[in-house]
């Protein structure tokens, strides 16, 4: 079975360029989609964190304890809005479009 009715995706993190990779996926037929490093906007989850960072440390914001920092996260996580969630969810698929077109 070759890879030739499918695609594998991965990020394009040099590595994975690497000229030996290429010929292999080239060997067995596995066609690859062109995907970027690192997609701040193909993954929510990191512009999630992102967001919480910038509450959580707002202004220089240091911890004493993990306790403080475990209350802090919590308290942010709680007033992540559904909106704000939906808006990231839908940048994801609006850019993962743009990818596949």
């Amino acid at each position: 079975m070759d890879g030739s009715d499918w695609i594998f995706q991965q990020d394009n993190a040099p590595i994975h360029r690497a000229k030996v990779n290429l010929a292999w996926f080239k060997s067995k037929k596995i066609n690859v989609l062109l995907w970027p490093s690192l997609p701040p906007d193909l993954n929510p989850i990191e512009n999630l964190w992102g967001i919480l960072a910038r509450k959580i440390y707002a202004g220089g914001k240091q911890f004493r304890t993990k306790e403080q920092l475990k209350t802090t996260l919590t308290k942010f996580w709680e007033e992540i809005s559904i909106e704000q969630l939906r808006a990231l969810s839908n940048r994801c698929l609006k850019e993962s479009l743009k990818l596949l077109s």
